[in-house]
């Protein structure tokens, strides 16, 4: 606590005794200027005094190129300048200070890359308490050049590479003043967006023609996803504006094998039937694109009535017949990369089941014997005929043999109608003919034929009953006339037959008398 207390007491009495500096001394912070003839660089140092202060010199000083020492360029007094860099002096004028201007003005014209660096203002002055003191201020002075476009090579110079393999990417440029970068990045041939590979970080001055160089160096190792991408550098300072100058090569081609290999198939199932149809797909990735083919367990499929290929091979479609088409099917990708061929495979195994099946084993090989029922499907398995229920020739069997029972149905329903019909007309015939009357009966017996030109029958008079049961087989007789007598009582006429094979006219016809 004590010493803490004396040594406030020592600044206290410190500041008393030399005054406070309240000289305040402004100028630029930053002088960006470009080289030429024609451009300028205008150091302007003001000051402000309190009462009873007085100004003795201003100065502008430079600090050297190496170290942190500040040279004196030019020196002010009340209304005059003193130089002390006489180089300077040549290209340049400067304003002194006076009571009515407290500022003092280094005009430099002809700017050269040296003017480049750290400017001081040191303004030295008498305080109110006549005690000499010192204040300064700082400007930045800042040559500005352009960058410019930057040399871009890679190595090996092949556009056409393989993946994986390694690559030297080299830019160098002159990035100007101030001190830049190089930058080397990558982008894609349909997109402008750069993605940034690396920059550099080591910087080689050159005052004699005021530049800053700047180089990089980097390894790359390739990917696939390089495949069509520019390469290049941009070089630029913090003056620059956009676009940067830029150099680039490509846009570069990048080989690789078979990869990321996948399967489809179609349709998606455990398991497949007889008669199914299966597509299967091999997918894959590589440049060159690569080529396909297929092997059945270990026979190569090749391209027939049962197999079809789309899409470059990558598909294979067909339709199962067998049940020994269960089994591998394996699909081969291939391609060459820089000479080198490549290949890999992906395989999948699928299953073929039968429904409803009956095997029956016959002597030969072949279905062309009669190895399986009309309604069954034969097919061939190791020799032996394997027979299957056709639902198809079950349906047809069945839809046919109804269409038969119908037809047969349909066909005596006619006939049972026709002849019922012809007894209903022949009933209303033989009740309603009177005498004199012709009578056409077609048929009475087996194969005979008669005719009758007039008939008084089914007429009963008194006690007279005739009955006319048949005629002989076979015998065509013609009456012309049948004269029916009226009968004695007790009398009955009965006309049993006419002999086989006679023929006969009768012009009458006596009835038998029956008593």
């Amino acid at each position: 606590m004590n010493n803490r207390l004396s040594v406030m007491i020592y600044l206290f009495f410190y500041v008393f005794e030399k005054g406070t500096n309240a000289m305040t001394v402004t100028s630029p912070t930053e002088i960006n200027a470009s080289l030429g003839s024609g451009s300028t660089i205008i150091l302007n140092c003001s000051f402000e005094k309190e009462t009873g202060e007085r100004v003795n010199q201003l100065s502008w000083r430079k600090k050297n190129e190496t170290g942190n020492e500040y040279r004196k360029i030019v020196s002010y007094y009340q209304s005059y300048a003193v130089y002390l860099d006489l180089e300077m002096k040549k290209r340049s004028n400067s304003i002194s200070f006076d009571d009515s201007s407290p500022s003092v003005i280094l005009n430099i014209s002809e700017v050269q890359c040296k003017d480049d660096g750290q400017y001081r203002c040191i303004v030295e002055y008498i305080n109110s308490n006549g005690i000499g003191m010192e204040t300064l201020t700082e400007t930045s002075v800042y040559i500005q050049v352009m960058a410019e476009i930057p040399e871009f090579s890679i190595q090996p110079a092949n556009t056409t590479l393989e993946e994986y393999s390694a690559v030297n990417l080299s830019c160098s440029a002159n990035v100007g003043r101030p001190g830049g970068m190089v930058t080397i990045w990558k982008r894609s041939i349909s997109s402008d967006e750069r993605i940034q590979l690396g920059s550099s970080s080591s910087l080689v001055t050159d005052n004699g023609n005021c530049s800053v160089y700047a180089q990089l160096l980097i390894t790359y190792n390739l990917s696939r996803s390089d495949h069509g991408f520019i390469f290049g550098c941009t070089s630029k300072n913090r003056h620059t504006k956009n676009p940067a100058p830029s150099n680039e090569v490509g846009p570069r081609t990048i080989l690789y094998g078979p990869s990321n290999i996948s399967f489809e198939m179609r349709p998606n199932q455990t398991h497949y039937y007889v008669k199914d149809v299966i597509q299967l797909t091999c997918i894959s990735d590589g440049n060159p694109r690569p080529t396909f083919r297929w092997k059945f367990n270990s026979t190569d499929i090749m391209e027939h009535r049962k197999y079809t290929f789309l899409s470059g091979n990558a598909t294979v479609k067909f339709t199962i017949q067998y049940l020994n088409e269960s089994g591998n099917y394996r699909c081969y990708v291939e391609n060459y990369v820089n000479e080198k061929y490549m290949i890999k495979n992906y395989s999948i195994t699928i299953t073929v089941k039968e429904q409803n099946i009956i095997l029956k084993p016959i002597a030969t090989e072949s279905c062309f014997r009669d190895a399986c029922s009309f309604i069954e499907k034969c097919y061939e398995n190791e020799n032996t005929a394997v027979c299957s229920k056709d639902i198809w020739r079950i349906i047809s069997l069945i839809f046919i043999t109804l269409s038969l029972i119908l037809g047969m149905a349909t066909v005596s329903l006619c006939v049972l109608l026709k002849i019922q019909k012809r007894r209903k007309d022949y009933i209303k015939d033989g009740f309603n003919m009177g005498d004199g009357e012709g009578r056409n009966y077609e048929t009475l017996g087996s194969r005979e034929t008669h005719t009758y030109p007039s008939a008084s029958q089914a007429v009963t008079v008194g006690l007279e009953e005739r009955n006319y049961e048949s005629l002989g087989n076979g015998m065509t007789d013609t009456y012309s006339s049948i004269d029916e007598r009226a009968l004695r009582d007790g009398e009955g006429a009965h006309y049993e037959s006419l002999g086989s094979g006679e023929t006969h006219t009768y012009s009458s016809i006596q009835p038998t008398v029956s008593i």
